[in-house]
């Protein structure tokens, strides 16, 4: 009789096997049908009849109580060498200390030092020291306002971190006039652009640079000549005056390098500023005075910071091409114009006082069409380079920079040139007291012949009229025997580039010294003092 997988029989029992083997589940072999479901004696063996056993079991549901007994083993082994790899990685902690600082290779005071993944932590101190309790490859959290987050994975007793600043936090520390803010408390309108994003535009000026990149300031070219200056209004204008030059003075913004006055932003190398704050509000006038009613713009330059002499190199080099001429007429249509003025003269009809001249009607029958802007126009370029050094130690640091700057524009003879040099040493007095020196040193020459009225000039003149004589010399009154016989040909900006010379000279040495004395923590003092030295000359 079968009954849930077993055969049942009178008989005693006994067991028939293939291969027989000692029973245990593990050693079972895969020719064996049927094993022993008890264990059996001589006896019971001699009573044996050669047929089936009185309790036997399929193979089919022996090697599945087989896998079970298997699982249930290896997953004890698992636990039991998981135990084992997790009592290896346990190490006895060790005392771990450090320094924090930050890009200035200033020290970093109550900074949270923090064992990632537990509560244990500690601040650093004013020397921006701090000591913690850690296994090696663990990992310390290192953050302070305005700075970001770092991970650091402990593999010594001994660490030097340095904070990199955080421009996009709101916990940022800035420059609101004579000293600094963190961001969140400043209640006045503040707008911050790094240098890095100023670099992103090859400009010679810091105004270029700044458009679309502060919101609330407009800046307006004031010409396409290499060199021009644009103007900036940061309160809009408020002032009624009869000349850009005197609405400048009256609404233009204060400008203010390393806590200096400063003038014209064509002085300033662009690669030499670290940051740009722009008070916008009233609030300016608080800390300068009425100077400040136009707003304020704080530019801070770069410095030296600790650690080995690092000597860098930036540079880049474009090319400017016009964007497109304007669609004037050529000679056949020039002269159908002035014959069609003539003819729909309603006051004198058939009379003009713009009829072609002699010379045009004898350049339209040659078939002369002269295009003057294909003449004149020509591709230009800009390049830069800067060398820089940085290094310094724990209480000197320093930083020297050379700077050279070129641009030509589209208009032949008309360019830009720029040299730079400045150099800046910061010196740490005992624990309280600081001192510094900045210089910046510029020589700068800006050539226009014919400034921005070229343009303008090209597109009056007439295209009946030959550029050059019948000998290969210019022609200098391309216009004469009409209104404007006068006017002299744009081509001796090439030809004659000693004649039309319109250079500008420019020397200047701005200069900054400061004193800074820690009274008590949070209060301290600083002495500034600054002066510059500037010179022009024309033709020179």
């Amino acid at each position: 009789m079968i009954q849930d997988g077993y055969v049942l029989s009178p008989q005693p029992a006994c067991c028939y096997m293939k291969n027989w083997k000692p029973f245990f589940p593990f050693l079972m072999s895969r020719s064996a049908d049927i094993i022993p479901v008890f264990p059996m004696n001589d006896a019971d063996h001699a009573q044996c009849p050669a047929g089936p056993a009185e309790f036997v079991i399929s193979k089919n549901r022996h090697m599945k109580q087989t896998a079970k007994t298997t699982k249930r083993l290896l997953r004890f082994l698992v636990l039991v060498q998981f135990l084992m790899l997790t009592s290896q990685l346990i190490a006895q902690n060790i005392t771990v200390k450090g320094r924090v600082l930050k890009d200035d290779g200033q020290p970093v005071q109550g900074a949270s030092v923090i064992l990632k993944g537990t509560n244990a932590g500690t601040t650093t101190d004013a020397d921006g020291n701090f000591s913690i309790s850690a296994a090696n490859g663990s990992v310390i959290v290192i953050s302070s306002v305005g700075f970001l987050t770092q991970e650091i994975t402990v593999s010594g007793s001994d660490l030097k971190v340095q904070l990199a600043s955080d421009s996009k936090s709101m916990g940022e520390v800035i420059v609101v006039g004579y000293g600094s803010q963190r961001k969140r408390d400043v209640t006045g309108a503040v707008t911050t652009v790094t240098g890095a994003t100023l670099r992103e535009v090859p400009s010679p000026n810091l105004l270029n640079q700044l458009k679309g990149r502060a919101a609330g300031v407009t800046i307006i070219s004031n010409g396409a000549t290499p060199g021009s200056q644009g103007q900036i209004r940061i309160r809009g204008n408020r002032s009624l005056t009869t000349s850009s030059g005197a609405s400048d003075a009256l609404d233009g913004p204060l400008v203010v390098v390393d806590g200096i006055p400063f003038g014209g932003l064509n002085d300033i190398n662009p690669d030499d500023i670290a940051s740009v704050e722009i008070l916008k509000d009233a609030s300016a006038t608080a800390i300068f005075g009425s100077r400040g009613a136009g707003g304020v713009i704080l530019v801070t330059t770069k410095r030296g910071r600790t650690g080995k002499a690092v000597i860098s190199y930036d540079g880049y080099h474009g090319v400017t091409k016009i964007m497109g001429q304007y669609n004037v007429m050529n000679g056949t249509e020039y002269a159908q114009f002035k014959a069609d003025a003539a003819k729909y003269n309603r006051t004198s009809p058939g009379n003009s006082g713009y009829a072609l001249t002699p010379k045009e009607q004898a350049a339209l029958a040659a078939g002369i069409s002269t295009d003057w802007q294909s003449l004149i126009y020509t591709p230009g370029f800009m390049t830069n380079h800067q060398i820089g050094l940085q290094g310094g130690v724990e209480n000197t640091q320093y930083a020297l920079g050379l700077g050279y700057f070129n641009e030509t524009g589209i208009i032949p003879a008309q360019d830009f040139q720029r040299f730079t040099i400045r150099a800046t040493i910061d010196q740490k007095i005992g624990k309280h007291i600081k001192i510094g020196l900045n210089s910046l040193n510029t020589l700068s020459y800006q050539n226009n012949p014919g400034g921005g009225g070229v343009p303008g000039g090209l597109v009056r003149l007439t295209p009946l009229a030959s550029p050059y004589n019948a000998d290969g010399t210019v022609n200098l009154f391309p216009a004469e025997g009409s209104i404007d016989a006068a006017q002299v040909s744009p081509l001796t900006i090439k030809t004659k580039k000693s004649s039309s010379l319109s250079r500008t000279r420019s020397l200047r040495s701005f200069n900054s010294l400061y004193a800074e004395v820690n009274i008590l923590p949070g209060l301290r003092y600083r002495f500034n003092a600054g002066l510059n030295i500037s010179q022009s000359g024309f033709n020179r």
